[in-house]
Formats: C-alpha cells, structure tokens, sequence
C-alpha cells in the first residue's frame, strides 16, 4: 500500500487509508509499527550469568541495535518462516529507533500496508522546526495494557510541521520507517479525538 507523497497539508481520509483503529476505539491512543521479516531465534546472557533464549523478527530494514521481539510459544511455533506483525515502536532521545519494540500481534498478509509503515494518535507535545521533528505522547488507555505513557520523536518535512495544530492537540500520524537512520518519518496527519481530550 503507498503512503500519500503530498505532506505540507492535512490529510483526506479515503477509504483506501492505511489500517487503524476503527469502532468504540477510535479515541484511543495508539502506536503501532507494522513489520515483516523472518523468525530467528539466540541465547542471551542474564546479568545473574544465565542464559535465556530469545525469539525475535529478523527484519531487514531494521537499524542496528533494534529488537522486534515475539513471544516465546510464538516464536518456537514459527522458527525460520516469514512473519507479518505489529510492534510497539518506541525511540531513543536522538529520535531513532532503539531497543527493544514490544509484540502486539501478526497481521493477515491481507492487512499489511507495505514495509515498514506505522500509525500513531495521541497528543502533540512538541515541534521543533528547526530540527525538523516533533514529539507525540502516548498515554495509557482505559482497560489498556499500557502502563506508563511514553514520548516519541518523529521526523517530518517542515511544510508538513508548519501544518500540525498547536502543542496539545490530539493528532493521527502515518509513516515509514528509514532503514539506515532509524528515524520514523511522518508522511501524513489528520486531527483526531482522544478519550481524554475536554469536553
């Protein structure tokens, strides 16, 4: 599925839009990193000098240092074989990529948008013109899994950071991933609702 190229304005939501959330979720923050790659599994050391095996999506455009990890059953159950998933994408202080990115869950081949692409809503923190990046956070939700919110930095094109609503805003975000930076690169936004926005 392609990503609109046009980035200075707000979105049209077409019904060719890429999957998100849709029903009594709609005001729900979320951050999701749509990946593929194949099953590989290593042995990790443990600080107590253990070893613990490690399943986790070997993807190809991922930056050095970055972990797609999956669960254990799963990835025992799918060792060697292509895998279509979500994970949680979380970013470092430079604005990159970095660590350990959270399972969610596989994607019917059906459903994938292409590789590798990502959706965010929550709340506008920052925008940084000069850097060429802003900041979303993403809270926990009612019922959610989510214990702690959490900041990421994006990148974006300065016509399309001109655009953005002001600081606190709720805000839907699409993107890709840069292979060799690492960064999340914004291609499109729409205002959006959260479940704790004033009334």
């Amino acid at each position: 599925m392609e990503v609109p190229a046009s980035v200075g304005e707000r979105a049209q939501v077409s019904p060719e839009a890429a999957p998100r959330p849709r029903g009594p979720n709609e005001a729900a923050y979320v951050a999701t990193l749509f990946t593929a790659g194949h099953v590989r599994v290593r042995e990790v050391r443990t600080r107590e000098g253990g070893v613990r095996t490690l399943y986790y999506l070997e993807v190809a455009e991922a930056p050095k240092g970055v972990v797609f990890a999956l669960p254990r059953k799963l990835g025992a159950r799918l060792l060697g074989q292509r895998l279509l998933a979500q994970h949680a994408p979380r970013t470092e202080k430079k604005g990159v990529l970095g660590g350990k990115q959270h399972f969610l869950r596989p994607v019917p081949p059906d459903r994938f948008p292409g590789s590798p692409f990502f959706f965010v809503r929550g709340r506008l923190v920052a925008v940084s013109l000069e850097e060429g990046h802003l900041q979303v956070e993403v809270r926990p939700n009612p019922g959610g899994r989510l214990k702690e919110p959490f900041t990421l930095t994006l990148w974006a094109s300065l016509s399309l950071l001109e655009a953005l609503p002001p600081v606190g805003s709720a805000v839907y975000l699409e993107g890709e991933l840069r292979p060799k930076s690492g960064r999340l690169v914004v291609r499109r936004w729409e205002p959006a609702r959260l479940w704790d926005d004033p009334q």
